[in-house]
């Protein structure tokens, strides 16, 4: 069975997760999907640079992982002193990522495909924001102290999804995937108004971008899909996504995870991480093409 196939069904069920089941619950499942699938889908970013570099040298390692790390913190820093230019720069690199990953082997990754890549990737963003835009909103106002009003999400969805429809319909090698994709977007809408703001983020997140990204790393690190090779891929991943989780342990600890501020500030930890991978993927991706 093919992976759409797979991930068409899985929808189908976390619609239905989502509408039966509380949504104390349905977050948990999404706070699980997260700190293991998608943590686990960028731990070996260091990995796939020294293969890009053709390098495995111990000197080459620890200076991309104090520039990795680097990157990270002024992406928390970005945040803290300019939150809302960071959160735009974020939903920009964020939509460019999501729709390069999720179109890669069916159109070649080249500067001029990056404007269809980032539309894909922001109509999906705000398709999330229309359907969650009470919870949306007020993380919003709480990162950057803006309150954004309804109609903004709504229109910027219409645009970008009249874009996204235009550019399917003109450009040929995209236009035999206009009826699958738009039945997935359909399924992905009805998701996004059924469950929550983290449920909604998690799912596409893991299930349309981390498995989807993380064959694909396997592929370019190892050459197939094997056991063999998905062993080695976690073993190297071991690490990060240990210290990760201990990091998050702790700030899951010491944080209230029903305060105001909780999903402020961990879609702000996500963002700062997801400066460098958007990178280091879109290099990865270069290098194949």
């Amino acid at each position: 069975m093919k992976y759409y196939q797979i991930g068409i069904i899985s929808t189908l069920v976390s619609i239905l997760f989502a509408i039966v089941v509380p949504f104390v619950y349905v977050d948990i499942i999404g706070s699980l999907l997260i700190i293991t699938l998608g943590i686990l889908h960028g731990a070996n970013d260091l990995e796939i640079i020294s293969q890009n570099r053709q390098t495995n040298s111990t000197n080459f390692f620890i200076k991309s992982l104090f520039m990795y790390i680097g990157v990270v913190l002024l992406g928390g820093l970005f945040f803290f002193f300019l939150p809302t230019i960071a959160l735009f720069t974020f939903i920009l690199f964020s939509s460019y990522h999501f729709g390069e990953q999720h179109w890669e082997d069916r159109l070649k990754i080249s500067t001029s495909h990056s404007l269809f890549f980032t539309l894909y990737g922001a109509f999906i963003f705000f398709l999330i924001f229309t359907n969650q835009y009470v919870e949306v909103a007020l993380v919003i106002e709480k990162i950057s102290g803006l309150l954004l009003p309804y109609e903004f999400f709504l229109w910027s969805m219409i645009s970008t999804g009249v874009l996204l429809l235009f550019i399917m319909m003109i450009i040929p090698s995209l236009r035999g995937s206009l009826f699958k994709e738009l039945f997935l977007l359909g399924l992905l809408s009805l998701l996004f108004h059924f469950g929550s703001l983290l449920f909604s983020f998690a799912f596409y997140f893991v299930v349309w971008h981390s498995i989807p990204s993380l064959k694909e790393q396997i592929n370019y690190l190892y050459g197939d899909l094997k056991k063999t090779s998905i062993k080695k891929y976690l073993k190297a991943s071991l690490l990060y996504w240990i210290v990760s989780l201990v990091f998050l342990g702790l700030i899951f600890n010491y944080i209230d995870y029903d305060a105001d501020y909780f999903l402020p500030m961990f879609f702000s930890f996500l963002a700062a991480i997801t400066f460098p991978h958007t990178i280091v993927i879109g290099l990865m991706n270069r290098n194949k093409s």
